[in-house]
C-alpha cells in the first residue's frame, strides 16, 4: 500500500480516485458516459479552431453544454470548462482565450448578462456557488475561487492579478501540518456593485464590500468594507471621507 505523505483533502481524493472516473466528474459532473462524449467531440474541437469561425463554431456548438446559455456569447479559443452543466451564463458574455471556469461537483457558477472574464483567469467554485452579477468585469489572469460562496454585484470592475475568496488552512495537531488541516470557512464573499477592485488585491473569506466601495492596488482585505469607502494597505484600512457617489 502507498505511503502519502501529509496532502489536502483534495491532493488525498485526487490521488485515491480512479482516473477515468475522476475526469468523467471534473468534465460533466453528474453526466454520464455520454454526455463524457458529447463533451468531448465539442470542447476537443471547438477549443482549438482559430479565428472567426472558431469564435461562430464555440458561439453556436458550446450553447448546449450549459444548463443555460443566453444569446451571442463570446467564447476565446482554449477555455476550459469543467462541469458546464451546473454553469448559467446570460446574454453576450465575453469569455476571454484562455480562461477556466471550473465547477466542481454540487457547486453552481453564474454570470450575469454582458458579464467579462478576462485572458486567463481562473474561476473556481469547488464547493460552492459564484454568482457574478450583469455588466460585471474581471481582469486578466486573476483567480476567483470559494469552497463556501462568492457575489460579485453589477458593474463592478475588478482589475489584473486579484485574487478573491481564498481560505487558510488549520493547524492538523495529528499529522502537524497546515496542508492536511481543514479548510476555515467564514461564509465566503460579498461585492457590492460599482465596486473598483484594483490590480494585484486580495480579499479573503468572510469579506464583504459595500456598494461603490474602492480597494487600492496591492491591497489585502481582510475585514468588512463600508459601502463608498476607499481601502489601501496591507492589512487594508480606510482612507478619506466616503465618496460622493453613493447617496
Amino acid at each position: 500500500m502507498a505511503s502519502f505523505p501529509p496532502l489536502s483533502k483534495q491532493q488525498h481524493r485526487l490521488s485515491q480516485a480512479g482516473a477515468l472516473h475522476l475526469y468523467r466528474e471534473l468534465a460533466v459532473g453528474e453526466g454520464g458516459w455520454g454526455g463524457l462524449v458529447t463533451y468531448e467531440v465539442i470542447t476537443g474541437l471547438g477549443s482549438i479552431l482559430p479565428g472567426l469561425v472558431g469564435l461562430g463554431i464555440r458561439s453556436i456548438c458550446y450553447r448546449p453544454l450549459f444548463r443555460s446559455c443566453g444569446s451571442r456569447p463570446y467564447l476565446g479559443r482554449g477555455i476550459t470548462i469543467r462541469n458546464p452543466g451546473a454553469m448559467t451564463l446570460g446574454k453576450k458574455v465575453f469569455i476571454d482565450e484562455g480562461t477556466t471556469l471550473d465547477c466542481r461537483k454540487g457547486s453552481k457558477i453564474s454570470l450575469g448578462d454582458w458579464c467579462a472574464i478576462g485572458k486567463g483567469s481562473i474561476v473556481a467554485a469547488k464547493g460552492g456557488d459564484i454568482l457574478i452579477g450583469a455588466g460585471a468585469n474581471i481582469g486578466t489572469f486573476c483567480r476567483v475561487a470559494t469552497e463556501s460562496s462568492i457575489t460579485v454585484g453589477e458593474s463592478t470592475l475588478i482589475a489584473a492579478y486579484c485574487y478573491i475568496g481564498p481560505g487558510n488552512h488549520t493547524w492538523d495537531e495529528e499529522q502537524g501540518t497546515f496542508i492536511s488541516g481543514a479548510m476555515e470557512q467564514k461564509g465566503g464573499v460579498t461585492i457590492g456593485k460599482n465596486c473598483w477592485i484594483g490590480t494585484r488585491a486580495t480579499i479573503l473569506d468572510g469579506v464583504t464590500i459595500g456598494d461603490g466601495a474602492v480597494v487600492g492596488a496591492h491591497s489585502l482585505v481582510k475585514d468588512d468594507v463600508p459601502a463608498g469607502a476607499t481601502v489601501v494597505g496591507a492589512p487594508a484600512k480606510r482612507v478619506g471621507a466616503p465618496a460622493k457617489r453613493i447617496s
